[in-house]
C-alpha cells in the first residue's frame, strides 16, 4: 500500500510504501503491523528515513524488513530482522529477494521508470568494438 499511515505509538508516520498482511477492516486508515516498509530516499528525506524512522521502525514487533531505496543513485539497501538488522547492499545486475512477501525483483525492475543517470547509462545499448 501507499499513502497509508503507520502508527508509531502516539504518533504516525507515511512510509513510501508498506505490505500489512493482518486483517483490516475498511475503516482502517493506519498500519500497526507492517510486515515491510520502504523508503524512498530524497536530499529532503534521507536523515529523518535513516536515522529517525529507522530507529522507530525496527522497534515494531511486525517487521521484517526495511528498505531504503536511492533516487539519484541507483543503490538498494536492505536491512533484515532475519539478519539481526544489518545492512545488505544491491546494484545493477543484482537481484533483491524480499524475503517477508516472496519476492525477487532484479534492481533494474526496481528502477524501471526512474530517470537517474545510473540507470539511463545502464539502459544504454552497448555496442561492440570495431
Amino acid at each position: 500500500m501507499a499513502d497509508m499511515k503507520v502508527r508509531l505509538g502516539k504518533d504516525y508516520v507515511y512510509p513510501d510504501v508498506l505490505v500489512d498482511c493482518s486483517k483490516m477492516s475498511g475503516d482502517d486508515y493506519f498500519s500497526t503491523s507492517p510486515i515491510i516498509i520502504v523508503e524512498v530516499l530524497s536530499r529532503a528525506t534521507r536523515k529523518t528515513d535513516t536515522t529517525t524512522k529507522l530507529v522507530r521502525y525496527l522497534n515494531l514487533p511486525s517487521l521484517q524488513e526495511y528498505v531504503l531505496i536511492e533516487q539519484d543513485i541507483v543503490s538498494v539497501e536492505v536491512l533484515r530482522k532475519s539478519n539481526n538488522w544489518r545492512t545488505e547492499y544491491y546494484s545493477l545486475d543484482d537481484s533483491v529477494t524480499f524475503e517477508s512477501i516472496g519476492l525477487t525483483l532484479t534492481v533494474e525492475e526496481i528502477y524501471d521508470r526512474v530517470d537517474n543517470p545510473d540507470i539511463n547509462e545502464f539502459k544504454q545499448p552497448s555496442f561492440p568494438e570495431g
